[in-house]
């Protein structure tokens, strides 16, 4: 599932690419892929005419702000998609969603093979409180003092990262490249880890993210950037994905473990369980 830096990346591109751009054509292909906020609405051809204003993130959330004060809430789910190309380019199979700009020779396509994903429409006045409640500050932009709050809970360091209402937008890769940068394992519990170890680990959170982002986010199957490249971070991953390689600073084999329900890779010499 794409993480915090897939999705910034995407959003940069989007807002360097449609924003100020009025639209002039929407096709929905499937139906179920436009997940309306108004219970028994339809696809809304009110969007025809309306001028993309800014696109950003919350979290893992693309928003697309228009005119009139109506927004576009895109979620990429597991295998989804958002390019922007030409008309003329041959059309992908499970696009579901297409938007034609006025005056220009694009339109963004939104794609996604299994469908866990979706667009919500959220009409002028939708509160939209509820929804942003339901998760924790950025990880991008979560400050070291708030983040040491967070670390007085006693449960696995890992589950902690991963729980998107205590800190949203981390992800399986990036936890583990985070907790790998300030020598954590992943089991540890939050409040057992010394508090300049929790300082240095906040501060990884955020170097890996920006890091990430400089290199277009991790393509591992699915992602790729608005203009059908790969991401480039996976090339430079230092515990994720890398079970039975050497460490890049000890050289002692990478492991794969169980933390959190998840799949977690660790150095056993730099992160030590304890």
């Amino acid at each position: 599932m794409p993480e915090l830096p897939e999705v910034q990346t995407i959003v940069s591109q989007l807002h360097a690419q449609v924003s100020g751009l009025t639209i002039a054509r929407a096709d929905l292909r499937h139906s179920d892929f436009w997940r309306n906020a108004q219970r028994g609405a339809g696809f809304p051809k009110s969007l025809v005419g309306r001028r993309i204003e800014a696109v950003r993130r919350e979290a893992k959330r693309i928003w697309v702000d228009l005119d009139d004060g109506s927004r576009m809430l895109i979620h990429l789910g597991m295998t989804g998609r958002v390019l922007v190309q030409p008309p003329t380019d041959k059309l992908e199979l499970h696009t579901h969603l297409r938007l034609r700009f006025k005056d220009h020779d694009c339109e963004m396509r939104c794609r996604d093979p299994r469908r866990f994903g979706g667009v919500w429409w959220f009409p002028v006045g939708t509160d939209t409180s509820a929804l942003l409640s339901a998760v924790g500050p950025d990880a991008l932009t979560l400050k070291t003092k708030d983040f040491l709050k967070l670390c007085e809970r006693a449960r696995p360091i890992k589950a902690l990262l991963l729980d998107q209402t205590r800190i949203a937008g981390l992800g399986n890769i990036y936890a583990d490249e985070a907790l790998f940068d300030a020598r954590i394992h992943p089991l540890t519990h939050a409040a057992d880890i010394p508090v300049d170890q929790q300082k240095l680990l906040a501060k990884g959170v955020r170097k890996v993210l920006r890091h990430a982002i400089n290199f277009g986010g991790s393509t591992l199957r699915d992602f790729v950037r608005t203009d059908g490249r790969m991401g480039e971070f996976q090339k430079i991953h230092r515990v994720y994905g890398r079970e039975g390689e050497p460490c890049v600073r000890c050289k002692t084999p990478i492991l794969r473990i169980q933390a959190a329900g998840r799949s977690s890779h660790v150095c056993p010499a730099c992160q030590p369980e304890v």
